[in-house]
């Protein structure tokens, strides 16, 4: 099954426990579950062949948080489910290593590496990265991670 991976990255990412409680969450955060909720979530089901990336940071140090449809359990399409869940993503990646991985018990996908790392370590798919542009980008496996071609 050909599997739709789409990244979203974040340089700054202001998220914190009272703000999701609340339910006023910063731009960031909605713009993030926004995205997760589009891509992954149909009525009453989750589409299996979608995984929904958020990354933040810098190039050098990204923290990935990958919502896979096909491994997704107790998460629902509420913006306040979805931010909790970055939340709780957040806290657990910055105790990771540069280059570690770890897989929460709910089937969220963790990764702390570079860009180029995590290209490399994707390089069997094809990777959607929406951009401000109405166009979209594509990075194509037979790229390198500098190589990114735009394809209507």
């Amino acid at each position: 099954m050909l599997m739709r991976h789409y990244l979203v990255r974040f340089e700054k990412f202001p998220i914190d426990k009272r703000s999701v409680r609340a339910g006023q969450n910063s731009p960031e955060v909605v713009t993030a579950c926004r995205c997760i909720n589009v891509g992954l979530f149909l009525s009453g089901s989750l589409r299996q062949d979608v995984a929904v990336s958020i990354a933040i940071g810098v190039p050098d140090d990204l923290i990935v948080i990958s919502f896979l449809g096909k491994s997704l359990r107790r998460v629902s399409p509420e913006e306040r489910s979805i931010s909790f869940f970055l939340l709780k993503s957040i806290e657990k990646a910055q105790n990771l290593k540069i280059d570690d991985m770890f897989t929460m018990d709910n089937g969220i996908e963790l990764i702390r590496a570079s860009n180029e790392k995590i290209l490399e370590l994707w390089a069997s798919e094809i990777i959607q990265v929406p951009s401000s542009n109405p166009e979209r980008y594509i990075l194509d496996t037979n790229l390198s991670a500098d190589r990114i071609e735009n394809k209507p």
